[in-house]
């Protein structure tokens, strides 16, 4: 059973993600913010992060960075609706600064419960490939 952490300011995207994520037999634990996943981070051992992107306090992309820095080998899905910037720029720059995979809201059972799946099955790309990926 893998850990997953949800991370989303919307309470019903977290309900839902728990959701489906259950069905996969995951343990899931929610946050409302990037302060609050890194607080889980510190105080837990986790497979994944779901991380959306546009978030108050701390945003996904901050998040994401930090985590990164302390927990190289944590996989990171990001996801978003979109927003001022637009839903591509969003998730690219979530790429750019280390998320493993992207995701665009909302979510679904066979997408979203396969791409989870499929980044839990998968080793986590060492960083060469990844620089070498963002060329």
């Amino acid at each position: 059973m893998a850990v997953v952490v949800v991370v989303d300011d919307d309470p019903t995207i977290q309900m839902i993600a728990a959701e489906l994520l259950r069905e996969g037999n995951h343990a899931v634990v929610s946050a409302a913010d990037g302060d609050e996943a890194l607080r889980v981070l510190a105080a837990m051992k986790v497979d994944l992060v779901v991380m959306d992107m546009l978030m108050p306090n701390k945003d996904g992309l901050e998040t994401i960075i930090e985590a990164r820095g302390l927990y190289p080998d944590l996989r990171i899905l990001a996801i978003s609706s979109g927003g001022r910037v637009g839903v591509g720029d969003l998730l690219r720059m979530a790429r750019l600064f280390g998320a493993d995979e992207t995701y665009v809201k909302p979510l679904r059972l066979d997408t979203f419960a396969h791409t989870v799946d499929r980044m839990l099955a998968e080793p986590r790309p060492t960083m060469d490939i990844m620089v070498a990926e963002a060329k």
